[in-house]
């Protein structure tokens, strides 16, 4: 997905860090992306501990920051990019818990590790960047990295996130379907995406190597505007996934009912393999 750093920074700048005015002032769908409440949806039913430390990879112009820093003890945001760093930190620069970081990327997931340093900090915390991050969290988060990333660095993102996290910490990403029912009806892919046999591929290899168990969640009507999440555990039945038609942020050409055919899916049993969108949970191994 392109990065749309810079206008929203313009935006920022427009309507003085005033989302909601953006929001009501602007039709553009990278603004409807950015600022959209809908998007702390994604996580915001997850039962974060008060003292938690949280890993967010990816700034994602802050959309998910903000919950997670009113949830948790202490947010780590990594990007590689200082003007999304940016947009993160101009919204979000009221809230003392949360700290920015730039990974300075050396050969990519599969060779050396990173360096680190801290983005614009605010006063002297008292560690250094390479000391926060080595320090073990309690979650780690990707929203919407995995689909601006190439589908074949997706294991080595996910085992260099297990390796931020404590023995029965969380690692949560989510990831679009790449035969999600809405590109069967026209919608554009938005970025990298995943047949559902891969993405739970994804997860069951976390398990091989570092122990633990994952469930796979189902944001409707997908992971960027979710509305309700559905799980492996508690599936949708027919005629439960409803007013999910309508596109926010791309064009396309409709080919039949979005609703109808997750109708279908929900009686015919295969709702896993057509809804949208995939959210992976995973606990890490106590060993």
């Amino acid at each position: 997905m392109k990065d749309f750093s810079y206008e929203i920074l313009d935006l920022l700048e427009k309507y003085k860090n005033d989302t909601e005015a953006a929001l009501k002032g602007e039709t553009c769908p990278q603004c409807l992306y950015a600022f959209s409440p809908l998007r702390e949806n994604l996580f915001e039913w997850v039962e974060f501990e008060p003292e938690a430390r949280v890993l967010q990879i990816g700034s994602d112009y802050g959309s998910y920051t903000g919950v997670l820093a009113e949830r948790a003890k202490e947010v780590v945001v990594l990007d590689s990019r200082d003007e999304n760093l940016e947009v993160n930190r101009l919204r979000h620069q009221g809230r003392g818990n949360v700290f920015y970081i730039r990974r300075e990327d050396k050969k990519g997931y599969a060779g050396e590790p990173s360096g680190f340093r801290e983005y614009k900090p605010a006063g002297n915390t008292g560690e250094t960047a390479e000391q926060r991050m080595a320090a073990p969290f309690d979650y780690v988060v990707l929203g919407g990295f995995l689909s601006d990333c190439k589908k074949e660095e997706a294991a080595g993102i996910l085992k260099e996130a297990a390796g931020f996290l404590k023995p029965g910490a969380k690692l949560l990403a989510a990831a679009e379907n790449e035969a999600g029912v809405r590109y069967w009806m026209g919608a554009n892919q938005p970025g990298t995406s995943f047949l559902e046999v891969e993405f739970r591929g994804l997860f069951e290899e976390l398990v091989r190597e570092n122990g633990g168990s994952f469930l796979l969640y189902y944001p409707v009507p997908d992971y960027r505007y979710p509305v309700t999440v559905y799980s492996d555990a508690y599936l949708p039945q027919t005629g439960d996934v409803t007013n999910i038609s309508a596109r926010l942020d791309g064009p396309g050409f409709w080919f039949g009912s979005e609703e109808e055919a997750m109708a279908k899916a929900c009686q015919n049993g295969t709702f896993t393999k057509f809804a949208n969108s995939f959210l992976g949970v995973w606990e890490k191994g106590s060993l």
